[in-house]
């Protein structure tokens, strides 16, 4: 087949949902596909272009047998509703003129958010009279009203009704989780022959090496005998770090923790104006971490925090997770109750946890730790199991699959 892969964001970005565009890309053109991608130039999590691409127009690459397309997009350093609608009307420009200078496709993969690319992707399914497949990784106009940028202002109709228009003409409408499936279904009003849960995945490896344990910890001035707690990820309004924060202010004169919030985004800059306000001495802020970083930090950490702060529609799963279940590492979820995640953590006994902001709830969750450091152990099997429904080869197997299909 000849794939187009249309994404905000993609390779060498490595967070979010350029992890997914961009493994779907290199493993269909493994599969012996001819696969283009449309994309920007790399921005995120950062929130801002490489030096080198900062007056760039359009430029063509190659990576992994691909052909990257890419154009300019406008990056703003402070995110908000409209000038994020102003970024997606510059990605639109460009990868207008992308797609015609890339050949003509058998179907078209538009990740989103954002909405609006799969507006425009149905201009050209009709053009080409292709096949047009929309992956919806995040719901982006509920996301937007959940957390207050959006209240039913004009922006909000209008992407509502580009929404509805970009369902309607879509062949085929997936969606990474069960609550998010249904929500294509029941709130979206979509048929069931025309929506299909394609789960992100990934891909089982032994990164985690002997020779390389104590690296991170000799790095950061962390002793062994430390237990190591840790977010590592997007720094966005969603994830509710100021928690991980209070923690760190409880077990202050605790000498056997230390707390690290990994990574950059959005929400960086108020959450280390908070954090000074406690003036804490086991709390480390450490910028976001390159391959090998991240695995010599991996082999050191003990417990992986994981907040998610309550949202009206809470039916997302971090991309992260199901990689950190595989290496067996302990996570400590702090989540609503009535969440996907919350619930499928209890369901399948994944890990500890806690409802969202019950800082009396983790405050014991952590002193069971420091009471027995191997307390993870009891949850080795039971995640084994679940994430081997995930496996990269199984699930975009059956996706490619599904292609041929529609």
């Amino acid at each position: 087949m000849k794939i187009q892969v249309l994404s905000l964001s993609f390779y060498p970005d490595h967070s979010g949902i350029a992890n997914y565009s961009s493994d779907f890309a290199f493993y269909a053109a493994e599969r012996m596909h001819s696969v283009e991608v449309i994309t920007g130039y790399p921005f995120y999590p950062q929130w801002r272009k490489r030096k080198e691409d900062r007056r760039k127009l359009f430029s063509t690459e190659y990576y992994n047998n691909v052909k990257i397309l890419r154009g300019y997009i406008y990056v703003p350093s402070k995110p908000t509703l409209i000038k994020r609608l102003i970024q997606e009307f510059s990605l639109i420009i460009s990868a207008s003129v992308n797609f015609f200078r890339a050949q003509k496709p058998d179907v078209i993969v538009v990740f989103t958010t954002p909405i609006s690319l799969g507006f425009l992707t149905c201009f050209f399914k009709k053009l080409y009279g292709c096949k047009l497949i929309i992956n919806v990784q995040d719901f982006q106009l509920e996301a937007a009203s959940s957390l207050g940028m959006a209240n039913k202002k004009v922006s909000y109709k209008i992407l509502s009704k580009i929404e509805s228009y970009s369902y309607k003409h879509a062949d085929l409408v997936t969606s990474i989780s069960p609550s998010m499936y249904n929500i294509l279904k029941h709130v979206k009003s979509l048929p069931e022959n025309k929506i299909y849960l394609w789960p992100n995945w990934f891909e089982s490896k032994p990164i985690l090496k002997a020779q390389n344990h104590n690296n991170f910890r000799k790095h950061h001035n962390i002793s062994d005998d430390t237990i190591l707690i840790a977010y590592a990820g997007n720094i966005g309004v969603k994830q509710g770090l100021e928690l991980l924060v209070d923690l760190a202010k409880l077990f202050e004169n605790e000498s056997k923790l230390f707390f690290l919030i990994i990574g950059e985004g959005a929400a960086v800059g108020e959450l280390k104006s908070y954090a000074k306000t406690k003036a804490l001495s086991n709390l480390k802020f450490i910028n976001l971490l390159n391959q090998t970083e991240y695995i010599d930090f991996l082999n050191d950490l003990d417990v992986f925090f994981l907040p998610q702060k309550k949202t009206e529609f809470d039916v997302y799963f971090p991309s992260k997770l199901l990689s950190l279940l595989d290496i067996k590492k302990l996570v400590l979820l702090s989540a609503d109750k009535d969440s996907e995640l919350y619930k499928t953590f209890v369901s399948f006994n994944l890990g500890l946890v806690s409802e969202y902001g019950n800082i009396d709830s983790i405050y014991q969750l952590l002193n069971q730790i420091l009471a027995d450091r191997n307390l993870f152990k009891r949850f080795n099997q039971s995640a084994e199991e679940y994430v081997s429904k995930f496996h990269k080869e199984k699930v975009l197997d059956e996706v490619l699959n599904k292609m041929k299909t529609i």
